[in-house]
């Protein structure tokens, strides 16, 4: 049994400034290989977690420098939930991160992504059908002027009990209520097309998952801290106003 339900969250951008036209698709991400790593917190294609509190605010060396990023490029944390149960999350051109099944602690990698679009999957299998799955994912990203992170990308399905579809619709109606698919309006990223589906949940309890969206990545870097309460959406000046005019979202 497959079902599949289709969100975009961001599909318009101007054009010739008049109206308004679709982003073109995006394949999902080819599939696997190790992921392709950086930063001081990975060796090889394994990574350490930033140390958080309970609202994602960094502790301890959490709050430490990250290094310098690779000129052209773009930094991202892209942290598993917590648990026993097989989940990936492949990032198109940079590998796959596998949850670390041995132990209950997130897992987390740390990647360079140029400006553009890059498709995202995760995909998730329950260690006990029964039990059913209990899927999160996060994705922040680094700004290397302001050397704070932003919030890309915050999906959970599963609080007090087993995701069930009756949840993953109500977090998609939170989603869809997102403007332009901007988590933080202090960052240069924003998240565009969304949808999922499962292949061997017959019943209301999910037993898999899979979950694809795109990361919109933008050239120009953030100029604010996370949280100032000034920012706007996509901004950065006028480099990022012609940017947004070419398939962007307009400044408010």
């Amino acid at each position: 049994m497959i079902r599949r339900v289709a969100l975009f969250l961001v599909a318009a951008g101007c054009a010739s400034g008049h109206g308004k036209t679709e982003l073109a698709p995006v394949a999902p991400p080819a599939s696997g290989g190790a992921l392709q790593t950086a930063g001081p917190r990975c060796q090889g294609a394994t990574c350490s977690c930033r140390t958080v509190d309970d609202f994602g605010r960094p502790t301890g060396d959490g709050s430490r420098a990250e290094g310098d990023v690779a000129a052209g490029m773009k930094r991202y944390e892209f942290r598993t939930g917590r648990g026993f149960d097989k989940m990936t999350v492949t990032i198109d051109g940079k590998g796959t991160l596998v949850k670390d099944v041995s132990q209950t602690e997130p897992s987390c990698g740390y990647v360079e992504l140029p400006p553009g679009r890059h498709a995202i999957r995760l995909r998730m299998e329950a260690k006990d059908k029964a039990q059913g799955i209990h899927p999160r994912l996060i994705v922040n990203e680094y700004g290397r002027n302001t050397s704070s992170w932003y919030d890309v990308f915050q999906f959970a399905c599963g609080a007090a009990g087993p995701c069930i579809k009756d949840d993953m619709k109500e977090w998609f109606d939170k989603a869809r209520a997102i403007d332009r698919g901007i988590y933080d309006k202090c960052g240069s990223t924003r998240v565009e097309g969304l949808n999922w589906s499962v292949e061997h949940s017959p019943e209301q309890t999910l037993e898999d998952l899979t979950l694809d969206f795109v990361l919109h990545v933008y050239k120009f870097e953030p100029r604010f801290a996370h949280g100032t309460a000034t920012c706007k959406g996509i901004a950065g000046g006028k480099g990022a106003e012609e940017e947004n005019m070419r398939g962007g979202a307009k400044e408010e």
